[in-house]
């Protein structure tokens, strides 16, 4: 199944992509499901989720956490608000919910690194980020190996065109398996296009 596991609401403050576009832009990409992300918060998650009337598509509820030491971790299948902003914190909230954690755009300009033993605790590296430079991306691959880390593609969308830029193949045909797949790694980054040309710098 096809999912892009980072796409934020208008519960975002820099982003105003209303929940049913969301979901109306994201079947007609052909995704099998997607995971809406906002920024401190699961309130579009949850709003996605409840309008997601297709049995074939699936809706993943989730936020994005910028720590106090400006990392960004995401989690998924969030039943709760994380409230905590210290890294190790989060990740200890993330997976007391059952949810599971990956670090966004680890690169990115202007956001600090993780210490090594919290890049232990991840579950998954977001290895292709379509708002991040192609070469920030690499350095990101190169981490998740490292570290012996699964990998996931996403589009981080603010906007509805950007949906589904990011893409990662799970290896399961279930949907209640998606966390279990996510957790033990399978998954692969697929059919990923970098959202603005300018982020193509490798060439």
């Amino acid at each position: 199944m096809i999912f892009d596991p980072h796409i934020h609401s208008k519960y975002s403050g820099d982003s105003a992509i209303e929940p049913a576009i969301i979901l109306k832009v994201a079947k007609k990409m052909g995704l099998d499901g997607i995971a809406v992300t906002d920024h401190l918060t699961i309130k579009g998650g949850i709003e996605t989720r409840k309008m997601n009337l297709d049995p074939d598509f699936y809706v993943i509820v989730g936020s994005e956490i910028e720590t106090n030491n400006k990392e960004d971790l995401v989690g998924l299948f969030l039943t709760e608000e994380i409230k905590s902003r210290d890294t190790e914190d989060v990740i200890t909230e993330i997976k007391a919910q059952g949810g599971v954690v990956f670090w966004a755009h680890p690169f990115r300009f202007g956001k600090n690194v993780l210490h090594s033993d919290a890049i232990e605790q991840l579950d998954l590296i977001e290895g292709f980020n379509s708002k991040t430079s192609a070469s920030r991306n690499m350095l990101a691959q190169q981490l998740a190996r490292e570290y012996d880390k699964p990998v996931v593609g996403a589009s981080d969308a603010h906007q509805a065109v950007e949906i589904g830029n990011g893409k990662t193949l799970v290896h399961d045909t279930s949907f209640d398996k998606i966390r279990e797949a996510l957790v033990s790694g399978k998954t692969q980054i697929v059919d990923s296009c970098l959202s603005y040309d300018y982020l193509d710098d490798m060439l």
